[in-house]
């Protein structure tokens, strides 16, 4: 049995667009020769697929049996087309971006709209790793980006190439009955007498922000958040991952003497050898410091 990818195209135009003729305008093939094309896939298989003794061809059960296998096999062949062209044209076919778990999703999401507008085939994969693992896999060559929270002080890792994407404003918040005087200012010590609690995704930053000796860590944003309403304790948090509690009163930010100014650390994109950039790439960061904007201005909208 020798069953050819045209033969499979035009089995499952036939039945996607419902005849003969519109199949055959939708493959740009003269009428004759599509019906051909199905005549020899008959033969080639010994099976009558479609009953052609109506005004328009319905499909026998051996052709309702083929189908579903014969369009997974159809699409199977696009994608590989797709993907042949674009290897060919210099356009990347994956990209892997490694980023702290404190970007936004909602950027993300953004960003990914963008890209999709222009480069339909490409899989980008968005992967949660620490500061340290992004900056071992870029020298490896693992990823081929990364966005990373930093300290201050600190701004690419060696050998990379650094982007500043936004000055990420942070809040300090706690639930509205841990400090039962939270409309008054309070101190370094204020907070140091109590539970502090602390995202494992700070990495770099943890040394400016600690204040308490009582540091509970958590992993999971959710649990963070969750944790927080419930009064376990204060936290230093970034602005957009708790922009809803502060409307709904579930949390407030609290007035810290010894802030004059709004609290922010640098969140940044690492990269290797940006001269050698594909499109996508180039792309992926044109697009998050696009998007980063609205991130960056929070703390004044709120």
């Amino acid at each position: 049995m020798n069953i050819s990818y045209e033969q499979v195209r035009t089995f499952v135009a036939v039945i996607e667009t419902g005849s003969f003729s519109a199949a055959a305008r939708h493959l740009n093939k003269h009428r004759t020769t599509l019906g051909q094309v199905i005549s020899n896939l008959e033969i080639e298989t010994n099976m009558t697929l479609f009953d052609r003794n109506g005004k328009f061809p319905v499909l026998t059960e051996h052709g309702h049996a083929l189908f579903r296998h014969a369009k997974s096999l159809n699409d199977s062949s696009i994608a590989f087309e797709n993907l042949c062209m674009t290897i060919e044209s210099g356009v990347e076919s994956n990209i892997t971006i490694y980023h702290s778990g404190l970007v936004p999703s909602e950027m993300i999401a953004s960003v990914m709209m963008d890209i999709r507008k222009e480069y339909p085939y490409v899989n980008v994969h968005w992967l949660h790793r620490s500061t340290d693992q992004t900056r071992d896999s870029l020298q490896t060559g693992e990823t081929d980006l990364g966005i990373v929270l930093l300290d201050n002080n600190t701004q690419g890792a060696s050998s990379t190439d650094y982007v500043h994407l936004m000055s990420m404003p942070f809040k300090v918040v706690a639930s509205p009955s841990f400090f039962p005087n939270s409309k008054q200012k309070l101190n370094a010590r204020d907070l140091g007498a109590h539970r502090q609690i602390l995202l494992e995704d700070y990495n770099d930053i943890s040394r400016k922000i600690i204040v308490s000796p009582n540091i509970q860590k958590i992993e999971n944003i959710s649990i963070f958040i969750a944790l927080l309403t419930l009064g376990e304790g204060w936290a230093v948090v970034p602005a957009h991952i708790v922009e809803n509690e502060l409307k709904l009163e579930k949390l407030i930010e609290l007035n810290v003497e010894e802030l004059n100014t709004k609290l922010r650390f640098p969140l940044a994109i690492w990269s290797m050898n940006q001269s050698q950039s594909g499109p996508i790439r180039s792309k992926l960061i044109e697009s998050l410091c696009i998007h980063a904007r609205q991130y960056e201005d929070l703390t004044l909208q709120m």
